[in-house]
């Protein structure tokens, strides 16, 4: 507390808009349980603090640099690196990686069809659901080096030609997305494909088949291979990758400074 008090306009926040609630709900558990310990009575404890700290994924993100990140309910395949200098709140899904060809991998399309079979839904968006999306999704097994290399090129020219619309729109990736969905040229739509088609010859799927089978074939596989203990591709960069932290730039969601707009 002695810590916390330290930053008195920082503390003024949880004080306003969390500590009451608290403590009616901390008055009200002792009144219905008759002792003076339980789960809200407990949080008083550490009111200025979150509730839920979460505090194995910000052990994980202090290793990285920045993080990839999705809405967790969202209508589009949108995934951006955050810096770890951000700590998440509960409105996004974190995925501890910090590298391209993780971030290519995941905002590819083999990705979303995946996530929008397995995922559950919030009227028309679509909730990521990591027990059922994650969790199940085989990443591709026999990747070399060379195809690493282009998932992770395809998703760094990605993010360059993101970043070089975005400030001619109003309306953030949002609205940058919905020019997908028009005819006509498109350098994100043409980006899009490019790393779809990386993506691809990493897993060594053909684009002639049906990507959805060719999916639910690699994951029974890969779910067969965990039953008998044997070695698999795990999520991220493949261990055999002589060196991952070339694949790591740096272009992320940064806070944003004093002074700037």
């Amino acid at each position: 507390m002695l810590q916390a008090s330290a930053l008195p306009r920082l503390l003024a926040i949880p004080k306003e808009r969390v500590l009451k609630d608290w403590e009616k709900n901390a008055a009200k558990e002792n009144v219905e349980l008759g002792r003076d310990s339980g789960e809200h009575q407990n949080r008083l404890d550490t009111w200025w603090a979150l509730k839920r700290p979460r505090n194995d994924l910000q052990q994980a993100l202090k290793k990285l640099s920045r993080y990839v990140a999705c809405s967790a309910v969202m209508k589009r395949p949108t995934f951006v690196f955050i810096s770890a200098n951000y700590l998440p709140t509960n409105a996004l899904k974190i995925f501890a990686f910090e590298d391209d060809y993780s971030f290519g991998v995941l905002q590819s399309d083999t990705h979303w069809l995946w996530f929008i079979t397995k995922c559950s839904k919030l009227t028309e968006r679509f909730r990521y659901t990591p027990e059922s999306v994650f969790d199940t999704f085989p990443w591709p097994q026999t990747a070399t080096v060379k195809q690493i290399d282009a998932v992770a090129a395809a998703a760094r020219e990605l993010r360059r030609v993101r970043a070089e619309a975005l400030p001619k729109m109003k309306g953030g990736l949002r609205a940058l997305y919905r020019t997908l969905e028009l005819p006509g040229a498109n350098p994100l739509k043409d980006a899009h494909a490019a790393l779809d088609t990386a993506v691809l010859t990493a897993y060594g799927f053909s684009a002639k088949k049906d990507l959805l089978a060719q999916l639910l074939a690699l994951n029974q596989q890969v779910a067969a291979k965990i039953e008998k203990g044997e070695p698999v591709t795990a999520p991220g960069v493949p261990k055999h990758y002589p060196d991952a932290t070339k694949l790591v730039t740096e272009d992320c969601i940064r806070p944003m400074r004093l002074g700037e707009d």
